[in-house]
């Protein structure tokens, strides 16, 4: 149940970080076409101003994008590393059960030989 609770907030997680992203390159291509439409008008200085803040904000998102996918990417990682520990403990648990079970069984075989004598 734990590991289907965990899966499920990974995905989750992953899936914001992936619509993060998209606003964030959807915002990017807003910015890119207010700076176009801003040199395409004319100006002078202000034109030259609103140019300089409009790659200053392309930088910013830029940068928070590239944020976003370096934390994504490590939320992978540990996700990652989580399931190979659920599935070495899984393996492990596995095991021991098997032994238990065959050592019980070996008693019980034990215990009707010793019955049937």
């Amino acid at each position: 149940m734990e590991m289907i609770q965990s899966s499920t907030a990974i995905a989750i997680f992953i899936a914001t970080i992936f619509i993060s992203s998209l606003v964030t390159i959807s915002a990017f291509a807003q910015a890119q076409s207010m700076n176009q439409s801003m040199n395409n008008a004319g100006g002078g200085s202000t034109n030259q101003t609103m140019t300089n803040m409009n790659q200053e904000s392309n930088q910013t998102l830029k940068e928070m994008n590239q944020s976003a996918n370096q934390t994504g990417e490590a939320i992978q990682q540990n996700a990652s590393e989580f399931g190979a520990n659920i599935s070495e403990g899984a393996k492990e648990l596995g095991t021991n059960i098997t032994e238990g079970v065959k050592n019980l069984a070996e008693n019980i075989g034990e215990k009707l030989q010793d019955l049937a004598k």
